[in-house]
């Protein structure tokens, strides 16, 4: 999985765990959720007289469920904002931002204010205990809250429902992970937790910290350079192959029983720094309807060289690379090359609007729904393929560069020469 977000939502969820709200009050969490009473001291471990694992793994995945239809309702309502998204974005990593700071200074008293489901009856069986999961992510306040909004503004921000859910899926899997381990042995987990606690203001800070770098990086659009670099160190270890780069997201066989892509071209493009691949694969086809009104399909641009650029107008990366896009295309669309630009989830008026503002004169076509990028596993934004004359992917970069370079321009033009 290339898509790093990932790993900073379940860096957030064991940071929640671990925040000193959430952590000194487990086993009480585990004595409710698992009906077996601690009599006198929670602290100790001995009288805990059960263990309640498959009460505890519905107890997280009530929480998990609580939270992953909240990320699908801010990402659904972030998705209807349409044409303000920049705007939502730059405040959403502003309050992600305020709220990361908060943690660590706590200069907003009103943000530490509790509301929480108290359980004055113990949940009866696994669908208690789910309930009582569901309580526990609806109203925990104020250790799980900030960085739940946080991650959940980032989901929001991510472009799609499927991948916020993800986002969630993995924060859910970072708090809860923790849960079952102290279910499986509280005696190892007690005596771990009474040495945390005199670390639990550090760890407070460090969820403040992570807060922080998540909302600048929702400011700056740039939350997909992660994703970046984890495809370039993944395109470094596979260096180490025949082949330079894998495209198996595209579950299909090529239908050219020669696919090897020439030794010039692999020169040029490694030259001027584009991974491409050994052999060439077969992309998927597909048919979308143009800005213009008309409807595309891929395989009709079959016998050129096609630049298939996948992007969103709220993507700063992506607006700063189309001017030198659009001057490669000014120099090479005489000579069987075509740039198509597919939009992603947004509509045909702010994608008309936009080209037209920035006097970009390629192809546009519309993928509102986002199954295109998926069939191609964009998960960051640009992503840009290279498909040559016979139809065959055979480079692909992740990522916002100036293409307008001497060494991409002869690249380019070696692959049509070919």
């Amino acid at each position: 999985m290339t898509e790093i977000s990932v790993f900073l939502a379940f860096g957030a969820g064991v940071l929640s765990f671990l925040s000193p709200c959430v952590l000194p009050l487990i086993p009480s969490w585990l004595c409710i959720i698992g009906g077996a009473p601690l009599t006198g001291n929670s602290d100790t471990a001995g009288e805990l007289k059960t263990k309640p694992v498959a009460r505890t793994v519905s107890f997280i995945f009530g929480f998990s469920a609580v939270f992953i239809v909240l990320s699908i309702v801010f990402s659904a309502t972030f998705s209807l904002i349409g044409g303000v998204s920049f705007w939502i974005n730059l405040i959403s990593g502003i309050v992600v931002i305020v709220l990361g700071l908060n943690i660590i200074f706590n200069f907003l008293s009103f943000l530490n204010y509790e509301k929480r489901f108290h359980l004055n009856n113990k949940p009866r069986g696994i669908i208690g205990a789910f309930l009582a999961g569901g309580a526990f992510g609806a109203g925990w306040t104020p250790c799980v809250g900030p960085v739940l909004g946080g991650i959940l503004l980032l989901a929001a921000n991510s472009g799609g429902i499927p991948r916020a859910a993800l986002y969630l899926v993995f924060y859910s899997a970072g708090l809860g992970l923790p849960f079952l381990l102290a279910a499986f042995s509280l005696n190892a987990f007690l005596k771990i937790s009474v040495k945390l606690r005199a670390h639990l203001p550090l760890i407070q800070r460090i969820s403040g910290a992570l807060l922080i770098v998540i909302g600048v990086l929702i400011v700056t659009g740039r939350y997909q350079a992660l994703s970046v670099m984890a495809a370039g160190w993944q395109a470094k270890l596979q260096a180490k192959t025949p082949a330079a780069l894998s495209y198996e997201a595209i579950n299909v066989e090529a239908s050219i029983a020669d696919n090897k892509v020439p030794a010039d071209v692999i020169r040029a493009f490694r030259e001027a720094g584009i991974p491409v691949a050994a052999e060439g694969i077969t992309p998927v086809d597909f048919s979308l309807p143009l800005v213009s009104g008309k409807t595309l399909k891929l395989s009709d641009l079959k016998g050129k060289v096609i630049f298939l650029n996948f992007w969103a107008t709220w993507c700063g990366p992506c607006r700063a690379e189309m001017p030198s896009m659009e001057e490669v295309y000014k120099e090479l669309k005489h000579r069987d090359f075509e740039i198509l630009s597919v939009n992603l989830r947004e509509s045909k008026d702010m994608v008309s609007a936009f080209m037209l503002e920035n006097k970009l004169t390629f192809p546009a076509v519309l993928d509102e729904r986002g199954v295109t990028g998926s069939y191609y596993n964009v998960q960051a934004i640009p992503t840009t393929y290279i498909i040559d004359k016979r139809g065959l992917v055979v480079a692909r970069l992740v990522g916002s560069i100036d293409w307008n370079t001497p060494k991409i321009i002869s690249a380019l033009e070696i692959l049509l020469n070919n």
